[in-house]
């Protein structure tokens, strides 16, 4: 079965980037409501006992875009904390190798997040053949799916952003730095063998 890891900012929100109601919609109505429909259709599928890595590589329609969802705020979350973190020195250099700093990286990201069109993700990975770049993905698609690993993502569904900025979807982005968790991304780098 799959549930909703816990989201230490639930009832706090992201001062200054999103609101506690934001995040409690966001987290209780639509992630929930995948994980529900993904609990409803994945056990009498084949995918039944998989991992959710194995179902992202080969499942399609509503198993893919459910359990695809579920991982994609998962890892969201993930990419997100209350407490301002600086960007870690061995991330502030891959990041200057791969996109010629810091700031630059931030603008290519927001760039390419505020230019998805309808809803998607905006992931930072690394792509199957180990190069990296910023992948703009429609719906519920994710790096996993080709077998990528992400490194940091952004939401661009409405849902995300709305509540907060109505029709301010280029505010979202560029709040969006003031809560990342360069902590996680590092250790997402490390993993990837990328730092």
């Amino acid at each position: 079965m799959f549930k909703i890891d816990t989201v230490p900012f639930l009832e706090s929100g992201l001062p200054g980037f999103l609101t506690p109601h934001a995040v409690q919609i966001h987290v209780t109505k639509h992630h929930q409501g995948y994980v529900d429909t993904a609990n409803k259709i994945v056990p009498s599928s084949e995918f039944n006992g998989k991992s959710i890595e194995e179902i992202l590589k080969h499942a399609s329609g509503a198993i893919f875009n459910n359990v695809a969802q579920h991982y994609n705020h998962t890892f969201f979350w993930k990419c997100l904390t209350a407490q301002h973190q600086e960007v870690p020195a061995p991330v502030a250099e891959f990041l200057n190798k791969n996109f010629g700093g810091v700031d630059k990286f931030k603008e290519q990201f927001v760039q390419k997040a505020s230019t998805l069109f309808g809803s998607g993700w905006c992931y930072l990975a690394k792509n199957k053949d180990g190069s990296v770049s910023i992948n703009q993905y429609s719906n519920a698609a994710n790096p996993v799916k080709d077998d990528g690993v992400p490194l940091l993502a952004v939401d661009t569904w409405e849902h995300s952003w709305y509540i907060d900025y109505e029709n301010r979807k280029a505010e979202y982005f560029n709040k969006y730095w003031g809560v990342v968790n360069w902590q996680f991304v590092e250790q997402n780098l490390k993993n990837a063998k990328l730092i």
